[in-house]
């Protein structure tokens, strides 16, 4: 039984709809700060700055002035920390932007749909880039990172989203909070990262006992072998910032392919099901509705879903909204 409430037994199922309420307003190319004062520009003089960033040392004199993000999640960071003075392009939405973020969206250019070509960066002349996984810098991206090193352009990958050998084991929010004091840190604007990252840890505080214990199977998709949340990434960093207790969290991995017998047999209370423009949690929820063995689980009965979006899964500034949209569709809190 839930400790903050019985479990949602609705028809209608949960989703991240919410705006992020983070206290950084941004107002005219600058993050505002609690009194509502604009912040200082990012400053011109700081650095030099080094990390060490998926095994890689990565140093950088001052502050970028024209840096290039590769992935939406990389993207949204810049944008709660109010930088897209300092951005010369974007790429690789998977859902809209934010919708605090929108106006300063607007005024980055999309240099390519997915990832650009390196040449395509190269036209940009980008003094960083910043990407949310390590595919960016692949050959079906920009090539390889040493490559922009030599170049002098320094780049960043979101620790999430390193090569396995640098991965964090068990990724946390505490992983995430990292990344953003460290594009803080190189971009000049710490006090920024510190505001944004204590209001989302106020808001996971404030929700993360209502829907402590309830066995949740995270279904990010595949129909003959489901794709479940597994015991160390993303999927899995949400789920223990909420509470919950993941079914899945013996496999190895961020997701690991499983079988619906086994799903059956663990019984999950709620299943979280994944939307993404690839694969929409309606089709999901159909398939588990007319499964000759899953639809007669309880929780396929009594449609306890929580729907979120691919976006909100990916480690970034939107995973406080996962977190709240998973208790909130328990039942637990924020109704």
């Amino acid at each position: 039984m839930l400790e903050g409430g019985p479990v949602m037994r609705s028809p209608v199922s949960w989703r991240v709809a919410a705006p992020l309420s983070v206290l950084l307003a941004l107002v005219g190319g600058c993050a505002a700060t609690g009194d509502n004062k604009p912040a200082t520009t990012a400053s011109a003089e700081a650095g030099p700055v080094e990390v060490t960033n998926c095994g890689t040392p990565v140093t950088v004199t001052k502050p970028p002035a024209r840096a290039v993000t590769m992935n939406q999640s990389a993207t949204e960071i810049m944008l709660a920390l109010g930088l897209q003075d300092r951005m010369a392009g974007t790429a690789f939405l998977d859902d809209q932007v934010l919708p605090e973020y929108a106006a300063a969206y607007a005024k980055v250019p999309v240099v390519a749909k997915e990832y650009p070509s390196k040449e395509k960066l190269l036209d940009i002349a980008p003094d960083f880039v910043y990407a949310s996984f390590a595919s960016a810098f692949s050959d079906e991206g920009v090539g390889d990172r040493a490559d922009w090193q030599k170049l002098g352009v320094a780049t960043y990958i979101s620790a999430a989203g390193c090569p396995k050998d640098t991965r964090p084991a068990r990724l946390t929010m505490d992983d995430v909070f990292a990344e953003i004091r460290e594009i803080a840190a190189v971009f000049g604007v710490k006090e920024r990262a510190e505001t944004l990252i204590a209001d989302q840890q106020e808001r996971i505080a404030k929700v993360s006992a209502g829907a402590k214990g309830t066995r949740v199977l995270w279904w990010d998709g595949g129909n003959d072998a489901p794709s479940a949340g597994a015991c160390c990434g993303s999927p899995a960093m949400i789920m223990s910032a909420a509470g919950v207790t993941n079914i899945f969290a013996d496999l190895n991995g961020s997701w690991a392919d499983t079988s619906w017998e086994t799903v059956v047999e663990r019984n999950p209370e709620v299943i979280v099901l994944i939307d993404a423009s690839w694969d929409r949690a309606a089709a999901k929820q159909a398939f588990l509705e007319k499964h000759a063995t899953l639809k007669d689980l309880p929780a396929v009965k009594d449609k306890r879903y929580v729907v979120l979006d691919f976006s909100s899964t990916s480690a970034g500034v939107r995973n406080v909204l996962a977190v709240e949209a998973l208790t909130r569709g328990i039942g637990g809190v924020g109704n």
